[in-house]
C-alpha cells in the first residue's frame, strides 16, 4: 500500500501522537498551519542556525541526506537554503524530517554535532 507524499511516515506519526500525550500543556506550540508540534521544532532548529550563521544537513522525509546547507530565509510553508557551491534550494517545511547543525571538527572537516 502507497501514500501520498502528504501523509507522514507512521514513524512520523507515532512520535507526533507521543508527544502530545507526553505533553502537560495545552496544545499552544503546534504549528497553526499543519498543527505539527514537530515542523514547529523543524522551524525552530533553522531559525537558530540562520541566527547563528551556521551549516546544516536536512533529512527528507524519503530519507534524503541534504549536506553542508546554510538557511538564507524562513516562511510559512517554505524554507529557501543555499548549499556550499552556491546554489538556491526551496523546500516545503512539510517535507523536511529533521535538522542538524554541523560543527567544524578538529581536522577542518565538518561534522554532525
Amino acid at each position: 500500500m502507497t501514500h501520498p507524499l502528504t501523509t507522514p511516515p507512521l514513524r512520523y506519526r507515532l512520535r507526533a501522537a507521543l508527544t502530545q500525550l507526553r505533553s502537560n500543556g495545552p496544545r499552544s506550540a503546534a504549528d497553526p498551519v499543519t498543527g505539527s508540534v514537530e515542523s514547529t521544532l523543524v522551524v525552530a532548529a533553522l531559525q537558530k542556525a540562520h541566527h547563528h550563521n551556521r551549516s546544516i544537513i536536512v533529512r527528507t522525509r524519503g530519507g534524503h541526506m541534504m549536506p553542508r546547507l546554510s538557511v538564507d530565509t524562513i516562511h510559512a510553508r517554505h524554507t529557501n537554503l543555499r548549499t556550499d557551491s552556491g546554489e538556491l534550494v526551496l523546500l516545503p517545511l512539510r517535507f523536511i524530517e529533521s535538522v542538524q547543525q554541523q560543527r567544524a571538527t578538529t581536522d577542518g572537516e565538518r561534522g554532525l554535532l
